[in-house]
């Protein structure tokens, strides 16, 4: 499901209040982050939707992981687990899973790719040999500059940048 900007914000609210409050429901805190504003009622509802149909037949991780045969899962690991759910919803990539970005060309110096959400610019410079990649919504912030002959890192150092712990 490709999330709006504001999804992505509850989502985060969501994960916040998970990892830093000890909360437990995913769902009560996105209906909480709507209630804040960080979310529409409909962003909210269409969100919850989603996930109540990945649980289904159940209504909570907790009953999913009963269902899965996975109760012998402690409130430790079930918090980490809703906080793993959120990231990989948030477009977080499994460990040593490669992401590919679709490049667009914009112009014939600049192409355009969105990783979660956010844009990022690929421009190169015959004067210097290099890629710069920069995040335009950010007061294109430089993300990489990369030699000419390294383009096959520059999705890398763009999922390093958005997830810096991954």
């Amino acid at each position: 499901m490709a999330l709006t900007k504001d999804e992505r914000r509850a989502l985060e609210y969501a994960r916040k209040g998970i990892k830093e409050q000890g909360r437990e429901y995913i769902c009560v805190l996105i209906e909480e982050a709507c209630d804040r504003g960080i979310c529409s009622e409909e962003e909210s509802t269409r969100l919850r939707t989603h996930i109540a149909k990945l649980l289904y037949p159940k209504a909570s991780l907790s009953g999913w992981h009963l269902f899965k045969n996975w109760n012998g899962r402690d409130r430790d690991q079930r918090r980490a687990d809703r906080l793993a759910w959120i990231d990989w919803m948030l477009g977080k990539p499994l460990p040593g899973e490669a992401v590919k970005l679709e490049w667009r060309e914009k112009s014939d110096e600049c192409e355009e790719a969105e990783y979660c959400g956010r844009r990022f610019l690929l421009t190169w410079a015959d004067w210097n040999s290099r890629y710069v990649v920069t995040e335009p919504d950010a007061a294109y912030h430089v993300i990489a500059e990369l030699p000419m002959n390294r383009r096959d890192e520059v999705d890398a150092a763009i999922v390093a940048h958005v997830w810096p712990e991954a």
